[in-house]
């Protein structure tokens, strides 16, 4: 929210010494009066007057600098990994209490958001609506990497730049047919639902 104030003009500084009459002075020109402040509309004024309402304290997540996850490999490589418990292990601690309720309620929400995203993106995919993909899998993709769901956020972030026919294999500059990235979109999909299936078994195993 940005507040408004009127613009203010710098005032000329006049000689202290006068040898003219008041009533022959010039009257002064437009450009030197201030214009009047700006009055808010009602929709500005609701919006400034609400109060501040202080929120849950996110997690601040810190990439690893560490080669040691492997993104989507082959599901025998021994390297591979469901979840990134460097990242993970962020969340566990802002958890108030001992039983872990604030960790236990955000990975709740995450697989609800996961199941309901992948639903959308099917939705997408049967339409072709390549844009409403590619922010499907930004979505997806940033909440799986606030928890180290590493398997579903690299392939989230494949489906984002196909969306935007982008090769995501050669970068920016590549472009990609419609076609192409809806063919290349459909087998990710259901490699998507594949990993958010080995998360929620993950997560179920750490469950009290």
């Amino acid at each position: 929210m940005s507040s408004r104030f009127a613009d203010l003009t710098t005032m000329r500084t006049r000689s202290p010494i006068y040898h003219d009459d008041s009533s022959k002075r010039p009257p002064p020109s437009p450009s030197n009066k201030a214009p009047p402040p700006k009055k808010l509309d009602a929709k500005s004024r609701a919006v400034s007057e609400e109060p501040y309402l202080p929120s849950k304290p996110q997690p601040v997540v810190t990439p690893s600098s560490e080669p040691h996850v492997e993104l989507c490999p082959d599901k025998s490589s021994p390297n591979r990994v469901v979840v990134d418990m460097e990242v993970f292990s962020q969340i566990l601690e802002l958890d108030d209490t001992d039983d872990g309720e604030f960790s236990r309620e955000m990975v709740e929400e995450y697989l609800g958001q996961t199941q309901g995203t992948i639903k959308l993106m099917d939705e997408s995919l049967a339409k072709h609506e390549l844009i409403q993909l590619s922010k499907h899998g930004h979505f997806l993709k940033g909440s799986s990497a606030a928890l180290g769901v590493v398997q579903v956020q690299e392939i989230c972030e494949k489906i984002q730049h196909l969306g935007n026919r982008i090769d995501p294999d050669k970068g920016p500059e590549v472009k990609i047919s419609a076609e192409d990235a809806f063919a290349r979109i459909k087998p990710l999909l259901a490699r998507l639902k594949e990993e958010h299936a080995a998360a929620e078994k993950f997560f179920d195993g750490r469950k009290p």
